[in-house]
């Protein structure tokens, strides 16, 4: 060591490859990892159809298939689909009732214990018949003491979907979008206060147990 305190290191250069203007080569891996990236993260599938096809000047050709690019996988990462059809399907009258609450809408109307003993005692009148099963989110107006309760003093089998997958619960997220959007379009049309929504809802359903549907053929839900 100096008394500057640098090392002393002895070392030979190779004129004759420095006289030949050779350069390192990236390998065939990283070229092609370099182009994905200048591209967006675009997929190798498509770099290869903008080189066969001649789209672009001066892409070269890449061999990058096998190629796993961890930062796709940390960006473009998808949840697994979520079937369209549940489990259990109902073949009855009321075994399957598919609930769900939609807002925020102003003025509220609350209460979901109330409104759920209102409904249950409206449709087991007519028919005779009892709820089996329940399907709802697991948002806290469902899973209230008093409710959980009540569906247990019944005989109502509860059946909760998982957190942030509404679309288990699609039957009842679906009637809720289209029930909001014809509210919202009758008190747009006749410029009615929005206070008067819960009575053009009930008028919604009047309406919407009339006409045609796929659960049913050849026939409207009212005469089902």
């Amino acid at each position: 060591m100096a008394t500057n305190r640098m090392f002393t290191i002895t070392s030979e250069c190779n004129t004759e490859r420095e006289q030949s203007g050779e350069c390192l080569q990236a390998t065939s891996n990283e070229l092609s990892m370099l182009w994905h990236q200048r591209y967006g993260h675009l997929n190798f599938k498509g770099l290869k159809t903008l080189h066969d096809k001649k789209m672009v000047i001066g892409l070269p050709k890449l061999k990058g298939e096998a190629i796993v690019c961890t930062d796709c996988l940390n960006g473009k990462q998808t949840r697994n689909p979520i079937p369209k059809q549940s489990n259990l399907r109902a073949v009855a009258v009321l075994e399957l009732i598919h609930s769900d609450l939609c807002g925020p809408i102003s003025p509220t109307s609350n209460n979901t214990l109330c409104h759920f003993k209102i409904f249950k005692a409206l449709v087991e009148k007519e028919p005779g018949k009892n709820i089996k099963y329940l399907r709802t989110d697991r948002g806290g107006e469902y899973l209230s003491s008093d409710f959980n309760a009540y569906c247990n003093e019944h005989g109502i089998k509860r059946q909760l979907t998982n957190p942030y997958t509404p679309q288990q619960n699609g039957v009842a997220e679906r009637r809720n979008r289209t029930v909001m959007n014809m509210v919202r379009a009758m008190l747009s049309a006749k410029n009615m206060p929005k206070t008067l929504w819960p009575e053009d809802v009930n008028w919604t359903f009047y309406i919407l147990n009339r006409c045609p549907t796929l659960a049913v053929k050849d026939m409207t839900p009212q005469e089902a």
